[in-house]
């Protein structure tokens, strides 16, 4: 039997969601914890794979068990195990051809951006103290919408074979802690993307880059982007899945 749920965590100590040779991973904590909860070895597959230091609050991940199980046992006896920077909710059956990555119709992330020092925040955002121009950076946002080929914006140590993606909702927002939010939702994103938009977006808002963000996508040159903003502001905020499974 198939079970989904979703999981949250703190991706500071970890060196990213997938398998790492010299580091923790999130997988290998839940697969780790997981098999001992199922009394047997369990494999996770996830929406996405977030790199060192990215945290997550909506991951998607599916598992499968010969078995049913009773998921509101399970689920507590999950949390009560794993670490304190983990947690799962949500614990339910799929249908058998589910995939948490497969299936999934969306992605949204959240980078978060702060122009003062703030000890409690150090791991949740990206300090920037030069002075930016917002209103620009909130007005080039808006060319980011519908479908580009984003080769600007991709590492290049990538093994993407396909740099399409179609963005369904970009925009920046303040809290009550006058921290910057750029959030953005797309079917799909490549190698650390997001993280070197929001760098060319705050080197745009800040006058170091001249070009219009239009421009820079239609260059297809990773030498027109800007810097690649730390892995501690941004979270996978959210995996979204077809109204047929209700997730």
């Amino acid at each position: 039997m198939r079970y989904f749920c979703r999981v949250e965590y703190d991706g500071t100590r970890f060196g990213g969601w997938q398998y790492q040779p010299n580091s923790v991973s999130v997988q290998q904590i839940l697969e780790e914890t997981l098999s001992v909860v199922m009394r047997a070895p369990c494999t996770v597959t996830a929406a996405g794979r977030t790199d060192a230091g990215v945290h997550a609050r909506g991951q998607g991940i599916h598992f499968d068990v010969c078995e049913e199980i009773n998921t509101a046992a399970a689920e507590s006896s999950l949390n009560g195990l794993l670490p304190p920077d983990i947690a799962v909710y949500g614990l339910r059956s799929v249908r058998d051809d589910f995939h948490a990555r497969y299936s999934a119709v969306s992605r949204k992330y959240k980078y978060c951006i702060s122009q003062k020092k703030s000890p409690l925040l150090q791991k949740r955002v990206w300090p920037v103290f030069y002075k930016i121009d917002w209103d620009r950076v909130e007005r080039e946002i808006k060319s980011l919408m519908g479908i580009h080929d984003f080769t600007t914006f991709c590492s290049s140590n990538t093994d993407c074979k396909s740099m399409e993606c179609n963005i369904s909702s970009a925009s920046l927002s303040c809290n009550e802690n006058d921290v910057k939010i750029f959030t953005i939702e797309a079917n799909r994103f490549i190698y650390k993307m997001i993280r070197s938009l929001a760098g060319t977006l705050v080197d745009i808002g800040r006058g170091y880059i001249t070009d219009s963000m239009q421009a820079i996508i239609d260059a297809k040159d990773r030498n027109r982007a800007g810097a690649t903003a730390p892995a501690c502001g941004l979270t996978l905020e959210w995996v979204s899945y077809p109204p047929e499974d209700s997730l």
